[in-house]
């Protein structure tokens, strides 16, 4: 089974798999530049069922991927901003630079409108008490 780790400020932080297990967060993205990339996070297609681990290494739940998409940065819409929990497409915005913009930077790339993410939908199938 494919995981993944919704990371917070550090290895304590559960706030967003919080968000998930409540249901509140049905959405995740990703700059596709780190989404291939990524040793510890496989690719997903519709219908792959991945396992959700904590920051500490602990299988927490479940999900099922129901899309999978690519997009320019600049064209985030209300669902894609309410599936990641925030309440406007500028407080997605305001979160995902806060998270993206200095890495990339480090990184030697800029985070613009015309960049590309991966857009990935999801459902909660179990939790894992």
């Amino acid at each position: 089974m494919k995981k993944i780790i919704f990371w917070g400020s550090d290895e304590n932080d559960d706030g967003l798999l919080k968000e998930v297990i409540s249901g509140l967060k049905t959405v995740t993205c990703t700059p596709r530049i780190w989404y291939y990339d990524n040793p510890e996070e496989e690719p997903t297609v519709i219908g792959d069922l991945v396992a959700v681990f904590d920051g500490r290494g602990n299988h927490r739940c479940t999900i099922e991927i129901t899309e999978n998409y690519e997009i320019p940065y600049g064209l985030v819409d209300d669902r894609i901003a309410q599936g990641e929990n925030c309440s406007s497409i500028q407080e997605f915005y305001k979160n995902h630079n806060f998270c993206w913009e200095q890495p990339m930077l480090n990184e030697g790339l800029s985070l613009t409108e015309e960049t590309i993410i991966v857009v990935e939908h999801f459902k909660l199938i179990s939790i894992v008490e």
